[in-house]
């Protein structure tokens, strides 16, 4: 007699959908993207009322969370042709990647998409890796409502997997009824808005069938306001092979993995039990400031091992990327100091850099070509995740510890304030796109509140 069919999974991790491209060039991905209301039941039978991506080339097609995934190859010409289906004004942001101003979708790079309008982005792919989507405006409500999505490009080292994942971690912060709170109290707005529902590619608590043996890529990133997720997998291998900036040069195990607000990280999964085992994806606490209290572990994904792979996997690369340096090779570049601040007042708590708030701020003039160190300096009592458009980083030091490991970075964390310590994130940067970029703290409460600056690049 044949095998029985496995009995499907209870609440099954969703197939990834994929954004169609409508241009017969193999060079160029060419789709319609539209910022849409939609619903999704973070809670079985309890719909939410959400706002969601969704394929506009597709009719009748509804916005997901996370939206349709765009990938493209390096190399190739990207052509998105967006459209605003909301009653408010939006942007599309591409959260990591080298591209021209125009295309960047910040508020300091072009004008706000206004309801029923479109705009058309332009740009050629150059770095392989994992990035994401996400409006610039009004980022606290609009990605909290379900404004984010993958962006894959494809190229580089290839490695041999059973399965490439993309795990887009989030939280949403629910009343009873399943509705995303509209409630927003002054905890939210210090920590960034913590949500009481953890998610996994929009899901909570789904369950993923792997193969026993097998080995399998995730692409991660945290697109939650505020909250840090520290991961873990006990009973399978680790292996991180890729930051914000795609693969690094040299991989390395971890038991755990703290991912920021906006970080990406690139994970090769071994699963090395036996079919039905069960494993589980959670995130335990971490100390980011103001005496968060610890919630205890909590699991975010199921893991069902199913029968083993026909082979095992091919062996690892023995190169995997050249990695050019960005660090100064000289003791005269250029320091560049920036201070993050909180201040508590009558009205409300207000985030600062260097004493300004965006956007009444000055914006730093730079050279294109140019090399320096920026010193962030961090005197709040909580991390702040700080983010760089437009370019790459490579981190030097945190508080003063020399960074080993070598990768490119576009989001990294800034240690807390330790009495009057400050926490001290030093990284090399190069000046290459020009333009007008922003910088700023992606805990998004913290940059809508003033903790962003603006990096005019001049020929």
């Amino acid at each position: 007699m044949g095998c029985e069919p496995a009995a499907p999974l209870e609440n099954a991790l969703p197939a990834p959908v994929e954004l169609a491209d409508l241009n017969p060039d193999p060079n160029i991905v060419e789709v319609r993207l539209a910022a849409s209301v939609s619903t999704a039941e973070y809670l079985p039978g309890k719909p939410a009322d959400v706002w969601a991506f969704r394929d506009a080339s597709v009719a009748g097609s509804k916005g997901t969370i996370p939206g349709p995934t765009l990938r493209a190859k390096v190399g190739n010409t990207v052509i998105v042709h967006f459209i605003n289906e909301l009653a408010e004004p939006t942007t599309v942001h591409w959260h990591g990647l080298r591209l021209p101003n125009a295309a960047d979708g910040s508020s300091s790079s072009q004008s706000k998409i206004e309801p029923g309008a479109s705009y058309d982005y332009t740009f050629t792919v150059g770095d392989p890796g994992s990035f994401w989507y996400h409006p610039h405006v009004r980022g606290d409500t609009q990605v909290e409502r379900g404004l984010y999505a993958p962006f894959i490009v494809e190229g580089g080292t290839a490695v041999d997997v059973a399965a490439d994942r993309y795990l887009v971690l989030d939280d949403v912060k629910l009343s009873a009824d399943g509705k995303l709170s509209t409630q927003t109290d002054n905890l939210d707005v210090m920590l960034g808005r913590q949500g009481n529902v953890l998610l996994v590619n929009g899901r909570k608590l789904p369950s993923l069938e792997v193969a026993s043996g097998s080995r399998e890529r995730w692409r991660l990133v945290n697109s939650a306001n505020g909250r840090y997720f520290k991961l873990s997998l006990p009973g399978a291998q680790l292996l991180v092979v890729g930051w914000d900036g795609g693969l690094i040069p040299e991989p390395y195990k971890v038991d755990s993995l703290l991912i920021a607000p906006g970080e990406r990280y690139e994970l090769l999964v071994t699963f090395d039990g036996k079919a039905g085992d069960r494993l589980a994806l959670q995130t335990s606490h971490y100390d980011r400031g103001h005496n968060v209290p610890d919630p205890g572990v909590k699991p975010l994904m199921n893991v069902v091992l199913g029968a083993a792979r026909k082979s095992p996997p091919l062996a690892l690369p023995t190169v995997w990327r050249d990695l050019p340096v960005l660090a100064p090779t000289t003791a005269a570049t250029a320091v560049r100091r920036f201070v993050l601040k909180e201040l508590e007042t009558p009205s409300g708590v207000v985030f600062s850099i260097n004493d300004e708030v965006w956007p009444f701020n000055t914006p730093v003039m730079v050279k294109q070509g140019d090399v320096e160190i920026w010193e962030v300096r961090n005197e709040a009592e909580m991390d702040h995740p700080f983010h760089l458009h437009g370019m790459f980083f490579e981190v030097l030091e945190v508080n003063g510890v020399p960074e080993t490991r070598r990768g490119w970075k576009d989001t990294a964390n800034v240690p807390q304030a330790r009495g009057t310590t400050p926490g001290i994130l030093r990284f090399a940067v190069r000046y290459e796109p020009l333009g007008m970029w922003m910088f700023h703290c992606h805990i998004l409460e913290h940059a809508e509140g003033g903790m962003m600056g603006d990096l005019m690049v001049m020929p």
